[in-house]
């Protein structure tokens, strides 16, 4: 591994760097070097705690990988091993890995990618090998860990811009991340608006990377959307709302973030799930006991809640065929905005309602037992 990073250091044909951005927080900073042959790269990442990769991958003839090396070391000091080494090296129909000196050799499709978030010198690899087959749609396979494999799809969409997108597998649902990739192969902008991750990466001249690993290795982040709970007892029945938070970050979010006219999630991540032990009555329509998926309808002219009858999927995957009941919801303007998104039960009302507060928006409707 070392022979190979230290060879990454030949004649230089290609180098860029990347500022990743959610609202107001810099998550991580990114710089690479590419050769007809080689591609590395490095970046300090800052969720859900602080670390500092190093990626080195050996390039086919095609522009595809042949070989890929991932170091990875724990700057924060966060619980864990301080560094971790892993590789994995392609032939055909086959994948050799290698993690700390442990070896196996798994099936995968020939051509897969090695793939894991937030290193966009590969993604830009990615794009310039899909620009290469002249088409306007790629399908793409990609490993992401040991026994966790995906499919997505690269596609045109208009001049340089292009969207990319997992529709398959373990990643099914992630995406679309829209991007533009320049007349020399450069990706100079990228944005997850709309996605379950809603960064902001722009190209930059350069990055101070010598200094990025001090500076933020007691700054992690820590999950940028964690998962919680809400729970009430209504009429004597147990129910309970689980759902991802996602952070305002300096963002104004409705209308900008979380798009109007537009089902939302009404969280982050995996869809918001709900359950209840009996029959209720939510916004006077009824709902029998069982678990469900959460989501609203945001709109200028108000707003409606969905309860769909489909769930254990991701926050993308909303099926309007499933649909149980859409009631309508009272909306209230916030004197003080709210940062983290929070999904509560207020018994203490008459009725008692279900509420969804963010930035200065509050979203309520009223729910009892049946």
């Amino acid at each position: 591994m070392v022979a190979l990073l230290l060879a990454m250091t030949l004649v230089v044909q290609d180098s860029g760097a990347f500022l990743v951005r959610l609202g107001n927080d810099t998550v991580s900073l990114e710089q690479y070097n590419r050769t007809a042959t080689q591609l590395r790269g490095e970046y300090v990442l800052r969720t859900p705690r602080s670390v500092h990769r190093i990626y080195a991958a050996e390039l086919n003839p095609d522009g595809t990988i042949r070989r890929f090396e991932l170091i990875t070391h724990n700057i924060g000091g966060a619980p864990g091993p301080m560094e971790t080494r892993s590789s994995v090296v392609f032939s055909g129909d086959s994948a050799v890995m290698t993690s700390d000196g442990q070896t196996q050799r798994i099936a995968v499709p020939k051509g897969i990618w090695p793939y894991g978030f937030y290193g966009f010198g590969m993604m830009e690899q990615m794009a310039r090998w899909s620009r290469g087959k002249g088409q306007d749609s790629v399908r793409f396979p990609a490993l992401t860990s040991a026994d966790q494999m995906s499919s997505g799809v690269i596609r045109k969409a208009g001049g340089d811009t292009l969207v990319f997108l997992f529709d398959q597998g373990y990643l099914a649902g992630v995406g679309p991340f829209t991007f533009r990739l320049d007349s020399q192969g450069h990706l100079t902008w990228l944005t997850g608006k709309g996605s379950t991750l809603q960064m902001e990466v722009q190209r930059v001249a350069s990055v101070p990377m010598a200094q990025a690993g001090p500076m933020f290795a007691n700054r992690p982040l820590g999950q940028l959307s964690p998962r919680d709970t809400a729970r009430a007892s209504i009429g004597g029945a147990a129910v309970w709302v689980d759902f991802g938070r996602p952070m305002k970050r300096g963002r104004e979010i409705f209308g900008n973030v979380v798009p109007w006219n537009s089902v939302w999630r009404t969280g982050a991540n995996e869809a918001t799930q709900f359950s209840t032990s009996v029959d209720l009555v939510i916004g006077g329509a009824t709902v029998p006991a069982g678990k469900y998926t959460l989501w609203t309808l945001p709109t200028q002219n108000g707003w409606k809640l969905i309860i769909n009858k489909q769930t254990g999927q991701w926050g993308t995957e909303y099926d309007a065929r499933q649909d149980l009941v859409r009631v309508d919801a009272k909306v209230e303007t916030l004197a003080t905005p709210v940062e983290r998104m929070v999904i509560a039960f207020e018994p203490g009302t008459t009725p008692a309602a279900l509420t969804v507060s963010w930035d200065k928006t509050k979203v309520s409707v009223p729910i009892s037992k049946k």
